[in-house]
């Protein structure tokens, strides 16, 4: 035996610490000169602290054994439990074997020069950057405030008033969102803008972690980069936080990266709210917000994703391996009550059951609703590109990218079979297998299921009115602006013509000599020259009140109620126009028209009256209705740049289809954009299949 192993000694910096949950405690053991962390079973603890190199193996297995007498140990045992903590590198060792240990470090160091090969792995490949650790000594000091009472909740306070100023101006966050991830539109700037907030605010977030790790008395010595799921991200090692024997210390170090975006959203949302909105710091603070305040509520802090929020709540529960366990606790709960499969159970106490099956079912829920969301998302891109075939090149993804669950299932089902295949032989297995195979025929062949084909449209006005000049003339004044509402017969414009006005003075003054020559007729006592006077008078007169007419009718007035519609309609004063010319127009907002643009192989079946569903890129989360007004009779070439139109056969060409929609708020403008989904006839899940393959088919073999 040697001398290691005749005095057995924990290798000096390794730290051992006790940590009580609220079902049971564990033992975590730090090695300070690697940065590893293991967790041991409680009752293993007195073992290693008797370790300190005074103790031989035999001397150690008898005080052990005197404090805890229901698990007697002898010195074999004691020695083979040291050559087991030796081969993960606990126990101090002889000068030979840390020589040869040091030349392995030095090779495992050669290697993190560019990636950590020991911890990373195909789908996360870890590069460290720097130790942040001693920086972070001399930073602490001065931000120790950052995690006091007195400026925590306050903050908190104000992003919670942050927030619902967020959500008041909703529509201009939802549209700058979308316009910060059009990389189509992007300038070279801009990507490099767009790179340096997402560098920016992921570091901010990582430090968040690593500095609370800090405040609460642990260490951080591993701060980099990593490629996760091919997806660049950066990380901060805080694995130290796993010997807080505060609970509440552990929470903290998890949420703070958290903590940190919501700090710098506040900030940024403030800033957002009170710059102009042309200004370049306006549209960096909006920036800001994206990809910390919409990050931090959607993604870090929710519970059913394996980010921030899941640690959170699986170290606030106590449960450690909270997903994997709630999804083996409910599918085994499922294969026991549903498939009646004998499987085993582990013994778990009431609170985590109700734990496992709340999370368990949420969690499968969710995921089950993202998968659609991603389903119908790519089917948008797949479908729109290859056309129907499409389809094939999408189950063909899935299939690939879900192969390792599809082997899972697949041996799952091949256990199923064997568990069942005498019960199914029996009568009553049988008669099950039948009226499940007949159920499961008519909901596939039998049983109607909405079919919808969908179209981009663009709001155009509904009913509306040019408003043209009435007669030569020149803009004398305007009464509205653009925008303004006008009711039926309202002055819109006053038109003067120089020409009708010097007609109206000269008729003026013919009346005015024919009622003179009548006066001095009449005191003449001259009935000839009377009458003569008064045939011009009158002529005058009808002569002067046409001229007036006519000037009166050179007032532009609205045909209807509704907005004055028009390039600064208002600034037209002074300029001459011709009988005919525009004017302006007069819309009525509270009903608009979608100009919808629909591939011509999904248009056959959309006919006048088909009901349509409706979502507008202003109006998220709201689905409109309405129904299909005309179809036009003639196809043409899609938009310049719109690539949804090609696929494998040809180039598909587009169906104009109009549809009018109510608009009592007026939310819908001319301009706006969205999509439509048209409601066809009803048709099982077959149906639609051989729907949609039939017509491809159609368009390769003739």
């Amino acid at each position: 035996m040697s001398a290691a192993n005749a005095h057995p000694r924990l290798k000096t910096g390794v730290v051992v610490r006790r940590i009580a949950t609220r079902e049971d405690d564990y033992v975590m053991v730090k090695d300070s000169t690697t940065q590893s962390y293991y967790k041991f079973e409680p009752e293993y603890e007195d073992l290693l602290l008797l370790m300190d190199g005074s103790r031989t193996a035999e001397e150690i297995a008898e005080e052990y054994t005197q404090k805890n007498p229901q698990r007697p140990v002898d010195e074999a045992w004691v020695v083979e439990y040291a050559d087991g903590l030796r081969s993960i590198d606990l126990i101090e060792r002889s000068e030979r074997e840390r020589h040869l240990v040091m030349m392995d470090k030095l090779k495992m160091r050669r290697q993190k020069r560019f990636y950590d090969a020991e911890r990373s792995s195909l789908f996360q490949i870890l590069i460290p950057m720097f130790d942040p650790n001693q920086m972070m000594d001399r930073v602490m000091p001065w931000i120790r405030w950052v995690w006091s009472p007195w400026f925590v909740f306050p903050w908190i306070a104000v992003f919670a008033v942050l927030l619902v100023f967020l959500f008041r101006h909703w529509g201009l966050y939802w549209e700058g969102f979308f316009d910060l991830w059009n990389f189509k539109e992007k300038t070279l700037g801009g990507w490099v803008t767009f790179f340096a907030f997402l560098i920016g605010v992921s570091i901010w977030h990582e430090l968040g972690h690593g500095f609370t790790t800090k405040r609460f008395g642990g260490e951080v010595h591993d701060i980099g980069f990593m490629i996760f799921y091919f997806q660049p991200a950066f990380y901060c090692n805080i694995d130290d936080s796993y010997l807080f024997t505060n609970r509440a210390h552990r929470l903290y170090a998890t949420f703070g990266g958290p903590y940190f975006e919501l700090m710098l959203a506040s900030v940024a949302t403030a800033v957002w709210l009170l710059t102009p909105a042309e200004s370049w710091l306006h549209h960096a603070a909006l920036t800001a917000v994206f990809f910390s305040g919409l990050s931090v509520i959607v993604l870090n802090i929710n519970p059913l994703l394996k980010l921030d929020g899941y640690y959170l709540l699986m170290d606030w529960l106590d449960v450690p391996n909270l997903r994997e366990e709630s999804f083996d606790y409910v599918g085994g709960a499922f294969k026991r009550a549903v498939l009646r499969l004998e499987v085993p159970e582990t013994p778990i106490s009431r609170r985590r059951r109700r734990i496992y099956l709340v999370y368990g079912t949420a969690a499968i829920l969710y995921t089950a609703t993202i998968m659609v969301v991603i389903y119908h998302l790519l089917e948008r891109w797949f479908v729109g590109w290859l056309g129907p075939a499409g389809y094939v090149a999408l189950i063909l993804f899935f299939v690939w990218i879900l192969r390792r669950r599809a082997r899972t299932a697949g041996k799952f089902a091949k256990h199923l079979w064997l568990d069942k295949r005498e019960w199914l032989g029996t009568a009553t297995g049988k008669a099950t297998a039948a009226a499940v195979g007949l159920l499961l025929l008519a909901s596939v062949a039998i049983l109607p299921l909405p079919m919808r084909v969908g179209g981009v449209f663009e709001v155009e006005a509904g009913e509306q009115a040019v408003v043209r000049a009435p007669g030569d003339g020149i803009v004398e004044a305007v009464e509205v602006r653009d925008g303004d509402r006008v009711q039926a017969g309202a002055v819109i414009a006053r038109l003067a013509s120089p020409e009708l006005s010097n007609a109206a003075a000269v008729a003026a003054a013919d009346a005015e000599a024919a009622r003179r020559d009548a006066m001095l007729a009449r005191a003449s006592m001259d009935p000839a020259a009377a009458s003569d006077a008064a045939e011009r008078l009158r002529s005058a007169e009808a002569r002067a009140k046409m001229i007036r007419e006519r000037r009166e009718r050179l007032n532009v007035v609205a045909p209807f109620a509704g907005i004055v519609a028009g390039y600064r309609v208002e600034e037209s004063v002074g300029r001459r126009l011709a009988e005919g010319d525009e004017i302006c127009s007069i819309i009525v907002p509270e009903t608009v028209r979608l100009g919808v643009r629909m591939s011509e192989r999904d248009v056959q079946e959309v006919v006048p009256g088909t009901r349509v569903r409706v979502r507008a890129e202003a109006l998220a989360g709201t689905t409109l209705r309405s129904s299909v007004r005309d179809v036009s009779p003639q196809a043409s070439a899609p938009p310049e740049g719109v690539t949804s139109s090609v696929d494998l056969v040809r180039r598909v060409h587009q169906v104009r289809v109009l549809v009018d929609i109510d608009n009592p708020q007026e939310r819908l403008r001319p301009g706006m954009s969205g999509e439509v989904q048209f409601e066809l006839a009803r048709r099982s899940f077959a149906g639609q299949v051989w729907w949609r393959f039939s017509r491809w088919i159609s368009t390769v073999v003739w």
